[in-house]
């Protein structure tokens, strides 16, 4: 069900917590396609004018991070240190904006001991040995996010543990084991549970109820069907105004997994492609979509982003042409290209439609055919384009093309004035191979490196 996406309060804020990674690992593509289309919708948000609270955690304490320390023969600090660096290191790499917030989870385990404190008062949580547990039976909406009944969920995920009362029940904090880190506690020495993490971050830094939640459609359950327990019961009334999650992303027609090793590590991909075509990569699907990584795939989304950059630079260096019929609609075209992201944030449509935009503003630079005032809206919306989608894409003008290649280009503008067409095209395509792309407009040649 969709609803509006609007401010809670009276503020003009937008609040935004997206379930950010755990640090154990070097993230792969999967887990950044979830990053890039909340970047890009708070980018959206921005471009409406809305001011955006957007938090991303870093989970930095969890049993996969122990293990790895274990196996290591390290602390489990260094473990988290070593790959929120990376981490953070690919997230300014794809021009993702710095969030409001990028807490960690161990710099809040006094608040999650509050938060646990207060549940066991209200009687939503019990203690058992030096073991907290959630009493899912006490939260009457519990299966909402993940859309199944509390006897369907019991079938699919029945977890026995000595000490709890119902096999639903999840631990708010885990006693300490022989070796492990640890924090004291009203309960003794012990460990936060993964799902009050994000409560205590979410309620410490956006103060709920909040207008959207976000994270990996595989985060729906349990992980956030839990956080949606606790926080709710913690808070006494809804949190969280609307919960959205973003498909995975497939390899090999199967889910992008670490456990699978069917992997493409994003630290690699940034080494070998241009980061905007990764980002274009994510927003050619619907959020809500499975993404079928693929060479197919990539090549399309290759000449999809040579065809946007060939226009815009050859939109720039239009000149001004006398005596044109201005009747291009490009108002038109950014009505229905904003129509589709504030459909859903339907960025896949919005791009077909910005495509068919493209193809107009060439045909009319070409024919020469493009007015002035029409010519600085396109350029606009170019603009706006580049800033929501979260692109990077430059103008080389001529001046930066060195001077042999200057004079190749004019003795090319010599041989196709003669008409020696065939020996014109096999130079522009040999100075493709070297870097640069030639564009004839009329008897006009423009040429920049790419």
């Amino acid at each position: 069900m969709k609803k509006p996406v609007k401010p809670l309060r009276n503020d003009n804020i937008i609040r935004m917590y997206v379930c950010g990674p755990t640090v154990y690992d070097y993230s792969h593509i999967g887990h950044f396609k979830t990053f890039i289309v909340y970047d890009s919708m708070v980018r959206l948000l921005k471009f409406l004018g809305y001011d955006v609270l957007h938090v991303v955690n870093i989970t930095d304490i969890d049993d996969k991070i122990i293990d790895r320390a274990n196996r290591e023969g390290v602390t489990y600090r260094d473990i988290s240190e070593k790959y929120t660096r990376d981490f953070m290191s690919n997230w300014i790499k794809l021009n993702l904006l710095v969030p409001y917030a990028m807490p960690r989870a161990t710099y809040h385990i006094k608040d999650m001991i509050e938060i646990i404190e207060e549940l066991i008062h209200k009687g939503y949580a019990y203690v058992s040995g030096g073991n907290v547990y959630f009493s899912v039976e006490k939260f009457k909406n519990y299966g909402e996010i993940s859309g199944q009944k509390i006897e369907e969920l019991i079938r699919g995920y029945r977890v026995d543990e000595p000490g709890k009362r119902d096999p639903l029940d999840f631990a708010l904090w885990k006693e300490a084991k022989d070796g492990e880190p640890s924090w004291r506690s009203p309960w003794g020495n012990g460990r936060p549970g993964w799902h009050i993490e994000c409560t205590a971050m979410s309620t410490r830094f956006l103060d709920p109820p909040f207008e959207i939640h976000g994270g990996g459609e595989d985060l729906k359950f349990p992980h956030h069907e839990n956080e949606r327990a606790q926080t709710n019961s913690y808070i006494g009334d809804e949190a969280v105004y609307i919960w959205t999650h973003v498909g995975v992303l497939r390899f090999k027609e199967e889910k992008m997994s670490k456990s699978i090793g069917n992997i493409v590590l994003i630290r690699d991909l940034v080494n070998i492609l241009n980061p905007d075509i990764i980002r274009l990569l994510v927003l050619s699907t619907h959020y809500r979509k499975q993404l079928d990584y693929s060479e197919d795939k990539l090549r399309e989304v290759q000449n999809i982003y040579r065809r946007i950059l060939s226009v815009y630079n050859k939109l720039i260096q239009y000149g001004e042409v006398d005596d044109v019929q201005d009747d291009f609609n490009v108002d038109e075209y950014r009505e229905k290209f904003m129509d589709s992201l504030l459909d859903d944030f339907n960025t896949a449509t919005a791009l077909n439609i910005f495509m068919s935009f493209v193809d107009e503003v060439d045909r009319r630079i070409v024919s020469r055919r493009l007015g002035g005032k029409s010519r600085v809206k396109a350029i606009d919306l170019f603009q706006d384009f580049r800033y929501i989608y979260g692109l990077r894409f430059e103008v080389e003008t001529p001046r930066d093309v060195d001077k042999l290649v200057e004079k190749i280009v004019e003795v090319r503008r010599e041989l196709r004035k003669r008409k020696i067409y065939d020996l014109a095209d096999m130079i522009r395509e040999a100075l493709m191979e070297v870097g640069y792309r030639l564009e004839d407009i009329g008897d006009k040649t423009v040429y920049y490196r790419i």
